[in-house]
């Protein structure tokens, strides 16, 4: 999506969650508006903006003597509503396990403008919640009124792609309770999303499709920069090494040896493997081998500062990180909840060998220059996408 077009969607993202929020900050899903409709069990038919079908009961399907655990794999969990003219969605996608990597899931929020990957795991185990079981509760409500509480016999804990634990939130095979503060969205929260029983013709198709799936692992040619091969957190994978080849991959346990196997059986297939001194050797089903190389391999770090940024849509602040790295560049990043977002970028930063002022060559706020020594900077700048206006005092980080 265009930055432009972003960032228009952001604005009008604030002002429809305003009123869709009541003001309350602690009931994120408190609404004043009885024009906004919700569905959290996701509807069967077309893809336009469905009525009302919050308060179905029965969720339950044709597989009823699944587990919750088995139930889970492969399946979207949904929530939505109707915000103005904006149908706001959000939602899970789990998908099976890969080999070497685990079970992997997906969470789009807000037309998928907030995003989450990692793994997950359904443990067997009592969990509270307090959500709001529908739109229509919500507005009929007092103002200030915490959400309805209960029990689900599982419970879904999700981890980053490092393995460590992010968040937890109940489970009972037929609803998540999303009540997680790290893992959620504007508007989102403390919400009850159905298992969706008809993906194709589901009201959320649209941003199922439109899924983000996060890079596990870019390489590329050192001699030819078309020849990439990009590896995603849901098992898929984009090969255009020797031609463009699409399909699913799996990995032994340390992740060393990846097998590649196309969508199409008339495509060649590979295996990549992981050398002592960092490079992958690619070698394609009809022998041809070549030699791949990390893209955007970690640089040396060289100044590290930080700060702090108010998060979207939660009463928290976050890290706001600025990296100066070995080869001149810098990254300006947002960090809260486990995930990151780019907030600004530089080609290039100067020192002054007499003052020792570091001045930053950002892309987004200009130039911006430290204190003498280099013990901070001030770092400003507005229309930042889901942020906004940015105003922070970042200060080195010698430790």
């Amino acid at each position: 999506m265009k930055k432009i077009l972003a960032i228009l969607l952001a604005l009008t993202l604030c002002v429809s969650l305003l009123a869709a929020c009541g003001g309350n900050g602690d009931t994120e899903n408190k609404d004043s508006s009885k024009n906004d409709e919700t569905v959290n069990t996701p509807d069967s038919g077309d893809n336009q903006q469905p009525e009302d079908t919050a308060k179905q009961e029965d969720t339950s399907d044709s597989q009823p003597d699944l587990t919750p655990a088995e139930k889970i794999v492969n399946s979207y969990y949904s929530y939505g509503y109707n915000a103005g003219d904006m149908f706001m969605t959000y939602y899970f996608h789990f998908y099976p396990e890969i080999a070497g990597l685990g079970a992997v899931y997906y969470a789009g929020f807000a037309m998928n403008q907030i995003t989450f990957s990692g793994t997950y795991e359904v443990v067997e185990q009592e969990t509270e919640y307090a959500c709001w079981p529908d739109r229509a509760t919500v507005e009929a409500a007092e103002e200030g009124a915490a959400p309805p509480t209960g029990k689900a016999p599982y419970a879904i804990n999700f981890y980053d792609m490092d393995g460590n634990l992010v968040d937890t939130c109940a489970f009972d095979g037929d609803n998540l309770y999303e009540d997680m503060e790290a893992i959620t969205g504007i508007g989102g929260g403390n919400a009850v999303y159905a298992r969706d029983l008809d993906v194709e013709n589901s009201a959320f198709k649209t941003d199922y499709d439109g899924e983000k799936a996060a890079p596990l692992l870019s390489l590329v040619d050192p001699n030819d920069e078309t020849a990439t091969l990009e590896l995603l957190v849901n098992g898929k994978y984009n090969d255009a090494v020797i031609m463009f080849v699409a399909g699913t991959y799996a990995m032994n346990e340390d992740q060393s040896v990846i097998t590649l196997t196309p969508d199409s059986s008339s495509d060649n297939g590979a295996t990549v493997t992981k050398n002592a001194d960092g490079t992958y050797t690619y070698k394609s089903t009809d022998g041809t081998e070549v030699t791949l190389t990390v893209v955007g391999a970690p640089k040396n770090l060289v100044y590290l500062y930080k700060g702090e940024i108010p998060v979207p849509g939660a009463d928290v602040m976050g890290d706001l990180i600025c990296e100066l790295y070995d080869d001149g560049t810098a990254r300006l990043y947002a960090s809260a909840f486990g995930s990151s977002f780019d907030i600004d970028s530089a080609d290039s930063y100067d020192i002054d060998m007499e003052s020792y002022v570091i001045t930053v060559h950002f892309k987004t706020a200009g130039d911006i220059a430290t204190v003498p020594y280099g013990v901070s900077m001030d770092y400003a700048a507005t229309g930042i996408e889901l942020f906004g206006d940015v105003n922070s005092t970042l200060s080195m980080v010698t430790e």
